[in-house]
């Protein structure tokens, strides 16, 4: 019998599991369940959700791969090829392809112009070292082992793949995997992900198929002497980060074919166990496209919990969050860009928001401790003009303010006092799933814990200004309006009536300290309409139109976003 049993709500072959790049990132947030679900593609969900499309591309880098495969393996010219991306918005005339938004258009053109660019870098510096350059392959990378007998797990297959632009040296000594980022270069892959990604560069053999049933290795003799490179296993093997966003690449390992093995080994295939092993439940985004859903008992059903009127025609299952709902309330397009692509330029963030995050994260740091203990007895920073956490750290009047926030905090920190059997949660998210809507609703408060059988949601926002006298509190924050609605839905269980919805504004010299009762009809009635408000022009949106206005200046996807340029110079032309 096998030791990976179907979920609930599934049916289907578990004998192939197949691994990627994605499955060694060991994200604590991520659902065990869900990723080892994802690793045995013939699995599916029963019954199978229709088929459901989005007006617009919604896989962001597909635009972009599709336009590099035409100038690397058609080959044509760049500028033509995105000629051609503009003129058929995206789908370059192929079959059952989604038009691109103007932002992703946008995106995508300059993203290609510095990919290209970056390539060309590479290869140069190869060829001033004396080194081979690589030529642009386009095979699909497959380590495989099978069929064989059926092992423990039920699994007669295994196969790993490694998603990205594929390059090898003609004299098969090298081969390169450019792995791609929407932003900024990263330099923190896990170090299982770069072990997978090396191993399946160097040991990978071509193979085509795949999808919902086993890759087919191409047989050696289809390549003829020219092409003989692409089945050589190289000595050497290269994986680059390429960032879309600023165009900087990074070499993030260089490594023969012994050490991509020893490092596939001790960091590699440990990672890839935990996904293809994993059972434990854990409901947030993934819970969306999981094949799993309909069977999960750990995701909580809150039918009509916005009670507006579902989309028509039918769309796809989504997510939604409040953070989503501003962005388009502020403009459709920012969302599809920011929220839905992941698309935000590098712009340099604002000294409040600097300021805010680090806050949050030392806030996040000092609640998340074991055991846990109240900020009172915390010092706070030793140098209260320079200090930070992570990567950001804070100077001068931007440093004094955030110390002076954190001592604000600890007059009302919420686990002075706590008992020691109650549960914290630390930026845990909070989801729950609408039948109605076929919607998941996702919300993170920046603490959650349990007092005398209620839950308390606690919102810690620091605030530059006071609230206006009269000012409709959940308008304003209408992540506490969420919090009401899931509270009273019962979405955490507990005692409503003991359950309560606390905001605490940090300023400089004083806190703003606010709290909503959940079991208050009348509360519950306002938090569902400035909800609503907000997801009713949400849900029945499929265009996500440019609205320009006073919030172009900080948009995040004002780069590519022509309506929003445009806005902003004819504004600063005006006379004054």
């Amino acid at each position: 019998m096998s030791t990976w049993l179907h979920p609930a709500g599934t049916s289907g072959d578990i004998k192939l599991v197949r691994t990627n790049l994605g499955a060694a990132r060991l994200d604590p947030r991520d659902c065990s369940a869900k990723r080892s679900s994802d690793a045995r593609p013939m699995l599916i969900a029963d019954p199978e959700p229709p088929e459901l499309a989005e007006k617009f591309q919604d896989f962001t880098l597909k635009v972009f791969m599709d336009a590099l495969d035409l100038i690397e393996h058609g080959p044509k010219d760049p500028e033509q090829v995105i000629g051609e991306l503009w003129r058929t918005k995206g789908t370059f005339g192929l079959y059952r392809r989604p038009v691109a938004h103007p932002l992703l258009l946008s995106w995508s053109a300059a993203a290609v112009r510095r990919y290209l660019a970056a390539r060309a870098a590479d290869q140069h510096a190869r060829l001033a070292a004396g080194l081979p350059l690589t030529v642009p392959v386009r095979d699909n990378w497959v380590v495989g082992k099978g069929p064989g007998p059926v092992d423990a797990r039920g699994v007669d297959t295994y196969e790993m793949t490694a998603w990205g632009r594929r390059y090898a040296a003609r004299d098969g000594s090298t081969r390169d995997l450019w792995l791609l980022t929407f932003g900024a270069a990263k330099d923190n892959r896990p170090e299982g992900e770069k072990a997978v990604a090396a191993y399946v560069a160097a040991r990978g053999r071509p193979a085509v198929d795949g999808w919902r049933k086993r890759h087919t290795p191409v047989p050696l003799d289809r390549f003829d002497e020219p092409e003989r490179y692409r089945t050589v296993q190289p000595a050497q093997v290269r994986v680059f980060e390429f960032g879309c966003g600023d165009g900087k690449h990074k070499e993030l390992l260089d490594w023969n074919g012994q050490q991509a093995r020893q490092h596939f080994t001790g960091e590699g295939w440990p990672a890839l166990l935990h996904a293809i092993d994993g059972t434990g439940t854990r409901p947030g985004s993934g819970c969306v496209d999981c094949k799993a859903m309909a069977g999960c008992n750990a995701l909580p059903h809150a039918p009509e919990l916005l009670r507006i009127t579902p989309p028509e025609p039918r769309r796809p299952r989504r997510s939604v969050s409040i953070s989503d709902l501003r962005a388009h309330r502020d403009c459709p397009a920012k969302y599809h860009a920011t929220r839905q692509l992941k698309l935000r330029s590098s712009q340099p963030e604002s000294p409040e928001v600097r300021r805010g995050r680090v806050v949050d994260d030392v806030l996040n740091q000092r609640h998340g401790s074991t055991p846990y203990q109240s900020c009172k007895a915390l010092l706070g920073p030793a140098d209260p003009a320079s200090w930070g956490a992570g990567r950001l750290h804070l100077t001068g009047k931007e440093a004094l303010d955030g110390a002076a926030m954190l001592e604000q905090h600890a007059f009302y920190c919420p686990l002075d006092g706590l008992a020691a059997e109650e549960e914290v949660r630390v930026q845990y998210q909070a989801v729950c799933y609408d039948s109605e809507l076929d919607l998941v609703l996702i919300a993170t408060p920046d603490l959650l814990h349990t007092r005398r059988g209620g839950w308390i949601w606690r919102e810690t926002k620091t605030a530059s200004r006071y609230l206006y006298e009269g000012e409709a509190l959940l308008k304003r924050y209408p992540q506490l309006a969420l919090g009401v609605l899931m509270l009273a839905a019962g979405v955490l269980g507990g005692d409503v009536a003991r359950s309560r919805v606390e905001l605490e504004l940090l300023h400089t010299d004083d806190v703003t300290f606010e709290e909503l009762d959940p079991s208050h009809p009348r509360t519950v009635d306002e938090a569902r309409e400035v909800i609503a408000q907000l997801a009713q022009p949400w849900a029945q949106d499929q265009d996500y139109p440019a609205t320009p206005g006073r919030h172009c200046g900080g948009c995040e996807a004002l780069e590519w976003c022509h309506p929003g340029l445009e806005h902003l110079a004819t504004t600063e032309q005006e006379p004054r």
